[in-house]
């Protein structure tokens, strides 16, 4: 079957610095309009204090000296004095925000103004308005964001460098575990020992694995050595109970309705027979028993399969063809190769009709076998069950397609099925290191 596409992964590391900068994103910006508030608030607030302090000093002045009373545009003293009419007015202070222009910068800048009104010493109002400069928002703004802006990249590189060089010692334990799980495999009669570590879930995580493990090995011996025996016991009655069969048949003189149940009797054995072995090799193949690999070029097997089944081919009248478009070469156990191509040859061969025809396609990395038969395609989500059988074919174990499955997940291959008018399965091989 197909299997999915893997999904984009980053390791653990960078995993958390991706969620740990962007985090900091928005803390520094939250952060920045926070401070930038505050600070606008307190500079507001500092100006407005030196304005009212300087509002007591001058009215203190214009008590004791009338002479600045006559003050009526701004100077060096950054006020100036206006005469009221008799009237009744609003003593209270008033805050506005303006801009003016400024020579020595030849542009507008931002002032504070203070706007009162006091009586003089003859009791007779004046307005008083004091200024005060005040600092540039925009500029203000531009430096905070330029100072942010180094503090961010500061921050994530601090971050990274210790990421890099400090969490990989605190994670080193972590993925000497990961690789040494990578690296073990069930059944190699090596037992697994977690590395050590100083950080206690971790050490706790390698115990837990090795216990796990030790049991898993347990039930797999046990497992491996029960289907062993199984698989033994069955063969020696079902081949005794065959050849008592067959001796009782040759030495009777039964009639002919007699013989044929004692054939269907045999028929059933021999089909026990088989799915005896296949399930034999179904747990060999899972278990990781056939360990000895080589090179395979499996155009050869194929032409040799052909070869081997050519009389039966003849006989069904099923036409064998085999396209090459490359050789196609790969390192795994040799018998499993037969096996998986005779497989899904038989299969081809068993479910095909008289005038038939096979085709077997190699390239560089897979092969296909397209085979004619029944016009209705197999259940994609089901052909390669065990003991799925799509026909009434009473001989069929339906373990001939797990058996080929079983084969392609031991060697990380893949195995698809496809209906186009025709039946076709197709092996896909990765690339592999030389």
């Amino acid at each position: 079957m197909d299997k999915p596409k893997d999904k984009k992964t980053s390791s653990l590391q960078n995993y958390t610095l991706k969620y740990i900068v962007v985090a900091l994103l928005f803390i520094i910006a939250l952060w920045a309009g926070l401070f930038y508030a505050i600070i606008l608030e307190e500079v507001y607030d500092n100006i407005d204090d030196g304005l009212k302090n300087s509002k007591i000093l001058i009215e203190r002045e214009a008590f004791a000296n009338p002479a600045i009373l006559n003050t009526p545009e701004f100077g060096i003293n950054q006020f100036k004095i206006e005469p009221l009419p008799k009237g009744t007015y609003d003593f209270s202070n008033k805050f506005t925000s303006t801009f003016e222009f400024m020579e020595y910068d030849d542009d507008d800048e931002p002032i504070r103004l203070l706007e009162t009104v006091f009586n003089d010493a003859q009791g007779n109002p004046h307005k008083l308005t004091i200024r005060a400069s005040m600092v540039e928002e925009d500029e203000l703004l531009e430096d905070l964001l330029t100072a942010l802006v180094a503090l961010y990249i500061m921050l994530v590189v601090s971050i990274a460098l210790l990421n890099r060089f400090v969490l990989r010692r605190v994670w080193k334990s972590f993925y000497q575990l990961l690789d040494k799980l990578k690296n073990y495999k069930l059944g190699t009669g090596k037992s697994f020992e977690a590395p050590q570590s100083h950080v206690s879930e971790f050490e706790v995580l390698g115990r837990e694995l090795e216990d796990l493990l030790h049991r898993n090995e347990t039930i797999y011996a046990s497992q491996k050595q029960f289907i062993e025996n199984a698989s033994h016991e069955l063969q020696t009655p079902l081949a005794i109970s065959l050849n008592k069969l067959e001796l009782f048949a040759e030495s009777s003189n039964l009639p002919d309705e007699q013989m044929a149940e004692i054939g269907k009797v045999s028929d059933t054995l021999n089909r026990l027979v088989r799915l005896n072995k296949s399930l034999l090799l179904l747990s060999k193949i899972e278990n990781r028993q056939y360990a000895d690999e080589e090179i395979v070029n499996f155009n050869s097997l194929a032409a040799q399969l052909a070869e081997d089944l050519a009389d039966i081919a003849e006989y069904k009248e099923i036409k064998i063809d085999i396209l090459e478009e490359a050789q196609l070469e790969y390192k795994m156990n040799k018998g499993l190769a037969l096996t998986l191509l005779t497989n899904l040859l038989k299969n081809a061969m068993v479910h095909n009709h008289k005038g038939g025809s096979i085709v077997i396609t190699l390239n560089s990395k897979s092969f296909t076998i397209q085979n004619t038969g029944n016009n209705k395609p197999l259940d994609k989500a089901q052909v390669f069950d065990r003991f799925y059988r799509n026909s009434d074919n009473e001989q069929s174990t339906g373990l001939g397609l797990s058996i080929v499955q079983s084969i392609v997940n031991s060697y990380k291959l893949t195995v698809s099925y496809s209906f186009n008018g025709q039946h076709s399965f197709t092996v896909r091989f990765p690339e592999q290191n030389a």
